[in-house]
């Protein structure tokens, strides 16, 4: 079973903005316990959120709902008016297009689908799992550190653990629900692609040189042209930053990011920033499938979305640790993609070369982002203790326990409780 996307993005009827927002942070203020949304109840959904996009006259006040979830929509969709329907309608009550006193789950559906948009480009920290896969894994994790506290195990062979926490696990009535897909085997997956994109490309390339290589010439020349127009053009006053980011970041083991941006104008920058989109899209299917997002192991899932006319460039993303940390990943790991993506929107440090500069200065980009991070007053993780890390880590040790492993092998999956 996949893991996919689904985005709803709604129009927010004027009137509506305060009441939709205090409703908002009344669900995302006991996101367990409160009377309208049953998220622990919906079996599909591995992370969610609400964000409400009001600040710029430019545009009308959206409401953005998305959630990365396990199957197709038609299933997740009906999880969520089944487990959600009281939220569902107090939310989008409040939106534009909502023609209904109390709608009926098969009209909340067709609603919701005909406002949901695509995702050029999404990212899976653990590909393939899907949430009952993830518990599974997580409870032998716990069966077996409990057992391993309560028995003295010192002076008894380590195969004879191995038996001994396998029989555990029998009298528990916990059976591992082993991966179709083993993380070893990802990473295989992934170098072999790597290696097969290399072999298609290399000689493709080679053929079509003496097309590509002169219309590269041309856009490297026009792409640094329009960066030194760029740098050299009046800087945009600096945004305002929300407090309440302060209050809602930092405080559990993973953290939620949102970040608005407008693309700037023209189709060249639009174009470059679809290409860019598709080659991360395309490398998140194929390579990064290992837990990491270029060299970045903290990110569950991540998302970019195009909106209004693609005018305006819309990220989330749910990952682990502060958000000073996270940003620092992107810079030591990551900042030549991020710089090819966010080089096109507007009042992003000046890059070069679409790849260099940008995100390397440090400061500079850190106030950008803040600036342009956006609050979700509903945020959902369906696990919100665990790392990407320590689910790497409880998957690897339920497809394994079972399996017969030599010494080396049991001593290293011993070594991760």
């Amino acid at each position: 079973m996949g893991q996919n996307a689904l985005t709803i993005i709604t129009r927010i009827l004027p009137d509506q903005i305060e009441a939709l927002g205090k409703l908002l942070d009344e669900i995302g203020g006991d996101i367990t316990g409160n009377s309208w949304i049953r998220f622990h109840a919906i079996k599909s959904v591995q992370f969610a959120c609400w964000v409400i996009l009001k600040d710029d006259p430019n545009f009308p006040p959206i409401l953005v709902m998305e959630s990365s979830h396990d199957g197709d929509t038609e299933s997740h969709l009906n999880d969520l008016v089944t487990f959600g329907m009281a939220g569902l309608n107090a939310i989008y009550s409040k939106c534009e297009g909502f023609p209904f006193n109390f709608a009926t789950a098969e009209q909340m559906k067709l609603y919701l689908n005909s406002h949901s948009v695509s995702t050029p480009a999404f990212y899976i920290g653990v590909p393939g799992q899907s949430l009952p896969s993830i518990q599974n894994a997580i409870d032998i994790r716990k069966t077996i550190e409990n057992f391993l506290d309560t028995v003295d195990l010192t002076e008894v062979p380590l195969s004879t653990v191995q038996s001994r926490i396998q029989q555990h696990l029998k009298t528990s009535g916990i059976n591992p629900q082993i991966s179709p897909i083993t993380l070893d085997q990802q990473a295989s997956r992934a170098k072999r692609n790597l290696i097969l994109l290399i072999i298609v490309l290399a000689p493709l390339l080679l053929l079509l040189s003496p097309i590509w290589f002169p219309l590269l010439i041309i856009y490297v020349i026009v792409l640094r042209k329009i960066e030194k127009a760029d740098a050299a053009a009046p800087q945009l006053p600096p945004l305002p930053i929300d407090p309440r980011l302060f209050d809602h970041e930092d405080i559990f083991v993973q953290n939620h990011l949102t970040t608005l941006v407008n693309v700037k104008p023209g189709k060249f920058r639009l174009g470059t920033l679809k290409v860019i989109l598709w080659i991360i899209s395309l490398l998140a299917k194929i390579y990064f499938i290992t837990g990491q997002l270029g060299g970045i192991p903290t990110i569950h899932f991540a998302r970019w979305i195009l909106m209004d006319n693609d005018r305006r460039l819309l990220f989330f993303s749910n990952y682990d640790g502060s958000w000073a940390s996270y940003l620092g990943d992107f810079v030591d790991k990551a900042n030549y993609g991020l710089t090819s993506v966010w080089s096109n929107t507007e009042s992003f440090p000046p890059a070069k070369f679409l790849f260099w500069g940008g995100a390397q200065h440090i400061e500079e980009f850190k106030q950008w982002s803040r600036q342009h991070n956006v609050l979700a007053p509903v945020w959902y993780s369906a696990y919100p203790d665990e790392t990407l890390w320590n689910l790497q880590k409880d998957i690897q040790i339920r497809d394994t326990i079972n399996t017969s492993l030599n010494r080396a092998e049991l001593e290293t999956l011993l070594q991760r409780f």
